[in-house]
């Protein structure tokens, strides 16, 4: 019976481990560094690239400046979250419920390439494949393309 009861607590203990994964919360900071050499470089997301569980949280901070946190619209997953945050936004988090991947940018900064990649849920070729058909122009999109290569090759 001993034998029983702890292998039924062992189990109840992974799967409410697996289930705090799933909910975790993450944080993105939004950067502007006045020393960095390029503008690529003084407007940013760190992480740039995120790989989240589905069901995680994403906190958005650092909305000192002119930062806003915007969701690209072709790079939103059919029924996934859409989101634009500012400074006068009450809450600054999204729960991605919906795997994919998904493109967000600065809708300041962005044409100065301050955008960032982040991939809900398991692996899939056809969410890759599907993103970089939709990737926009500029160096925003030459910064989404290059998270994109980052993330294949993992």
């Amino acid at each position: 019976m001993k034998r029983i009861l702890s292998g039924l607590l062992v189990s109840v203990l992974m799967v409410g481990g697996v289930l705090a994964e799933e909910g975790k919360t993450y944080s993105v900071n939004q950067v502007t560094d006045a020393s960095a050499e390029t503008p690529a470089h003084m407007f940013r997301f760190e992480p740039d690239l995120l790989d989240v569980p589905l069901g995680s949280t994403v906190k958005f901070d650092n909305f000192h400046g002119n930062h806003t946190v915007i969701s690209i619209r072709k790079m939103t997953p059919e029924g996934g979250p859409m989101f634009k945050f500012s400074k006068m936004s009450a809450d600054r988090s999204v729960t991605f419920d919906t795997p994919g991947i998904y493109g967000v940018t600065c809708g300041i900064h962005g044409r100065f390439g301050m955008a960032m990649v982040i991939k809900v849920g398991e692996d899939n070729a056809e969410d890759l494949q599907g993103a970089r058909a939709v990737v926009p122009g500029g160096r925003m999109g030459a910064k989404i393309s290059k998270l994109l290569d980052q993330l294949e090759a993992k």
